[in-house]
């Protein structure tokens, strides 16, 4: 669908990509959507390429937990594309805005569903790269769903290591920082950093400076993991945020620990009953970029 089909309601975030708006469908003003709005320079063939990498990564993930894709087109020299809305906001906003903890049976909850989102994003070979606390989003129901994938990669084979240099410093791994290859545990990582921060509303790494917060990665200095929650919820933190990619625990590994299976099963009865989004395949099926 063209540009000429949504309305624009108010924009709702900025980023070095673009800007993000609210949008509905002008034929049904019940129908809202997110537009990302990317300002594409014709003439950059590795912008152009990058932006067009995010379209094919978002247009072939189809994921209850995952936010969808539901349409993309070129408007005035800006690739414009279509995902979900999250009513809710985004985990960071939730979680920097409490006065209190969150309870372990709501971070279990969650953190159960952000792990089934990777382990069915790492099944399709890519590497999220930039998974943190605002690119997890709340809907009305109180579940997650998994966006921005404005830096992920596809990986040629489960053994490519990665190496570019990107994501978001407080979530960077250290192998990231220390420009080292990097695989599907770094992603793990960054669930350590969000698995942290639902503990307790802060980072997992922080300083004052750049160069301090590197140092503090590399080393794996993390700030003390919250008392009040139960053992086995802290060493899972503390088992993600381990320096050697090798002690991380896989998506496969954490859904399978006997003390998450109840979480586990419901979420899974869960998924069942989600709906997909009536929208995305008559919307993709006549997207034109």
């Amino acid at each position: 669908m063209p540009m000429e089909s949504y309305k624009v309601l108010k924009r709702i975030g900025v980023g070095t990509y673009g800007s993000a708006y609210l949008v509905c469908l002008k034929d049904n003003p019940q129908a809202q959507f997110v537009l990302k709005k990317i300002k594409i320079d014709e003439d950059d063939s590795k912008e152009k390429a990058q932006a067009e990498l995010e379209v094919q990564v978002l247009a072939q993930l189809d994921h209850p937990l995952v936010l969808s894709y539901i349409d993309h087109f070129m408007y005035k020299g800006h690739l414009c594309i279509i995902t979900d809305y999250c009513e809710a906001g985004d985990m960071y906003t939730l979680v920097r805005n409490r006065k209190t903890p969150l309870l372990e049976g709501q971070i279990l909850e969650w953190l159960v569903q952000v792990v089934m989102a990777i382990q069915y994003v790492h099944a399709k070979n890519i590497l999220h790269r930039d998974l943190k606390t605002q690119n997890i989003f709340l809907t009305k129901d109180n579940n997650i769903k998994l966006g921005d994938f404005g830096i992920s990669r596809p990986l040629n084979s489960s053994i490519d290591l990665a190496s570019t240099l990107v994501g978001t410093p407080y979530y960077m791994s250290p192998e990231v920082m220390s420009s080292q290859p990097y695989d599907y545990k770094s992603d793990m990582w960054s669930m350590g950093c969000c698995v942290y921060e639902m503990m307790s509303g802060k980072h997992a790494f922080d300083a004052t400076d750049m160069s301090s917060l590197v140092l503090k990665i590399m080393r794996g200095e993390h700030l003390p993991i919250p008392a009040q929650y139960s053992p086995d919820l802290r060493d899972l933190a503390k088992a993600l945020l381990s320096k050697n990619p090798k002690s991380r625990p896989s998506p496969d590994a954490i859904l399978k620990l006997p003390w998450l299976k109840e979480y586990v099963a419901r979420t899974r009865d869960k998924l069942q009953n989600m709906q997909r989004t009536p929208y995305r395949s008559r919307a993709a099926s006549g997207a034109s970029a």
